[in-house]
Protein backbone atom coordinates (compact mmCIF):
# COMPACT_ATOMS: atom_id res chain seq x y z
CA UNK A 1 0.00 0.00 0.00
CA UNK A 2 1.42 3.44 -0.93
CA UNK A 3 2.33 5.93 1.78
CA UNK A 4 -0.28 8.54 2.70
CA UNK A 5 0.39 11.93 1.10
CA UNK A 6 1.99 14.55 3.37
CA UNK A 7 3.43 18.01 2.89
CA UNK A 8 6.44 17.72 0.63
CA UNK A 9 9.83 17.86 2.30
CA UNK A 10 12.05 16.38 -0.42
CA UNK A 11 12.41 17.37 -4.07
CA UNK A 12 13.97 14.83 -6.43
CA UNK A 13 15.38 16.35 -9.61
CA UNK A 14 13.93 15.34 -12.96
CA UNK A 15 17.07 13.35 -13.78
CA UNK A 16 15.93 10.65 -11.34
CA UNK A 17 12.17 10.35 -11.83
CA UNK A 18 12.21 6.60 -11.18
CA UNK A 19 13.90 7.19 -7.82
CA UNK A 20 11.40 9.96 -7.02
CA UNK A 21 8.42 7.74 -7.73
CA UNK A 22 9.86 4.80 -5.77
CA UNK A 23 10.52 7.05 -2.76
CA UNK A 24 7.07 8.62 -3.09
CA UNK A 25 5.50 5.17 -2.95
CA UNK A 26 6.99 4.50 0.48
CA UNK A 27 7.11 8.10 1.78
CA UNK A 28 4.38 10.68 1.48
CA UNK A 29 6.71 13.70 1.47
CA UNK A 30 8.44 13.45 -1.92
CA UNK A 31 7.83 15.65 -4.97
CA UNK A 32 9.50 16.14 -8.37
CA UNK A 33 9.07 18.22 -11.52
CA UNK A 34 5.68 17.43 -12.94
CA UNK A 35 4.43 15.62 -9.83
CA UNK A 36 0.69 15.82 -9.18
CA UNK A 37 0.10 18.98 -7.11
CA UNK A 38 3.87 19.60 -7.16
CA UNK A 39 5.37 23.10 -7.15
CA UNK A 40 7.49 22.68 -10.31
CA UNK A 41 6.31 21.86 -13.85
CA UNK A 42 8.02 19.11 -15.81
CA UNK A 43 10.88 20.36 -17.95
CA UNK A 44 11.54 23.52 -15.89
CA UNK A 45 15.08 24.89 -16.18
CA UNK A 46 17.24 24.54 -13.07
CA UNK A 47 17.41 28.33 -12.63
CA UNK A 48 13.57 28.43 -12.71
CA UNK A 49 12.85 25.67 -10.19
CA UNK A 50 15.66 26.34 -7.71
CA UNK A 51 14.03 29.54 -6.30
CA UNK A 52 10.68 27.73 -6.00
CA UNK A 53 12.21 24.83 -4.12
CA UNK A 54 14.22 27.17 -1.90
CA UNK A 55 11.12 29.20 -0.96
CA UNK A 56 9.25 25.99 -0.19
CA UNK A 57 12.07 24.78 2.07
CA UNK A 58 12.43 21.50 0.17
CA UNK A 59 15.64 19.48 0.27
CA UNK A 60 16.93 18.68 -3.23
CA UNK A 61 18.16 15.22 -4.15
CA UNK A 62 19.90 15.15 -7.53
CA UNK A 63 22.53 13.39 -9.56
CA UNK A 64 23.13 16.49 -11.70
CA UNK A 65 26.80 17.14 -10.97
CA UNK A 66 26.81 20.03 -13.42
CA UNK A 67 24.54 22.26 -11.28
CA UNK A 68 27.19 22.55 -8.61
CA UNK A 69 29.94 23.46 -11.11
CA UNK A 70 27.96 26.04 -13.12
CA UNK A 71 28.49 29.40 -11.41
CA UNK A 72 24.98 30.78 -12.11
CA UNK A 73 23.18 27.63 -10.97
CA UNK A 74 25.43 27.14 -7.96
CA UNK A 75 24.87 30.76 -6.89
CA UNK A 76 21.11 30.37 -7.46
CA UNK A 77 21.15 27.38 -5.10
CA UNK A 78 22.90 29.36 -2.40
CA UNK A 79 21.01 32.64 -2.94
CA UNK A 80 17.67 30.92 -2.46
CA UNK A 81 18.59 28.98 0.67
CA UNK A 82 18.53 25.60 -1.02
CA UNK A 83 19.77 22.51 0.76
CA UNK A 84 20.94 20.08 -1.92
CA UNK A 85 22.48 16.62 -1.95
CA UNK A 86 24.32 15.56 -5.09
CA UNK A 87 24.81 11.89 -5.87
CA UNK A 88 28.43 12.03 -7.01
CA UNK A 89 29.52 8.42 -7.11
CA UNK A 90 31.77 7.66 -10.03
CA UNK A 91 30.30 6.01 -13.07
CA UNK A 92 26.78 5.82 -14.35
CA UNK A 93 24.40 4.31 -11.81
CA UNK A 94 21.14 2.67 -12.85
CA UNK A 95 18.01 3.72 -10.96
CA UNK A 96 18.15 0.83 -8.50
CA UNK A 97 21.79 1.59 -7.64
CA UNK A 98 20.90 5.27 -7.16
CA UNK A 99 18.02 4.32 -4.87
CA UNK A 100 20.24 1.99 -2.85
CA UNK A 101 22.82 4.74 -2.36
CA UNK A 102 20.25 7.34 -1.31
CA UNK A 103 18.72 4.91 1.19
CA UNK A 104 22.10 3.80 2.53
CA UNK A 105 22.78 7.38 3.69
CA UNK A 106 19.20 8.57 4.31
CA UNK A 107 19.72 8.86 8.08
CA UNK A 108 22.93 10.88 7.56
CA UNK A 109 21.10 13.20 5.15
CA UNK A 110 18.24 13.61 7.64
CA UNK A 111 20.75 14.53 10.36
CA UNK A 112 22.38 17.07 8.07
CA UNK A 113 18.99 18.66 7.33
CA UNK A 114 18.35 19.01 11.06
CA UNK A 115 21.82 20.17 12.11
CA UNK A 116 23.16 22.33 9.25
CA UNK A 117 21.45 25.67 8.56
CA UNK A 118 20.61 26.40 4.92
CA UNK A 119 22.00 26.94 2.40
CA UNK A 120 24.35 24.05 1.82
CA UNK A 121 25.48 21.68 -0.89
CA UNK A 122 26.51 18.14 -0.01
CA UNK A 123 27.88 15.21 -1.94
CA UNK A 124 26.62 11.68 -1.41
CA UNK A 125 29.11 9.03 -2.48
CA UNK A 126 29.74 5.39 -1.77
CA UNK A 127 31.76 6.52 1.27
CA UNK A 128 29.22 8.88 2.84
CA UNK A 129 27.78 12.39 2.94
CA UNK A 130 29.94 15.52 3.00
CA UNK A 131 28.99 19.20 2.88
CA UNK A 132 31.19 20.90 0.31
CA UNK A 133 29.66 24.38 0.19
CA UNK A 134 27.80 26.72 2.51
CA UNK A 135 27.16 30.31 1.49
CA UNK A 136 29.51 30.04 -1.49
CA UNK A 137 32.68 28.74 0.15
CA UNK A 138 34.05 25.21 0.04
CA UNK A 139 34.33 24.14 3.66
CA UNK A 140 33.10 21.57 6.15
CA UNK A 141 30.33 22.62 8.55
CA UNK A 142 31.55 23.51 12.04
Amino acid sequence: MPAAPQSSRWFVDENSLGVAKALAYVRGDITWPGAPDGPVPAGAADTAWLPIVGRAGLVVLTRDKRIRSRPLERQTLLDHGVRACFLTSGGSLDLFSQLRLWLRYWDDIESLVIEQPAPWLASVTRTGVRVFDTCGTDRQPS
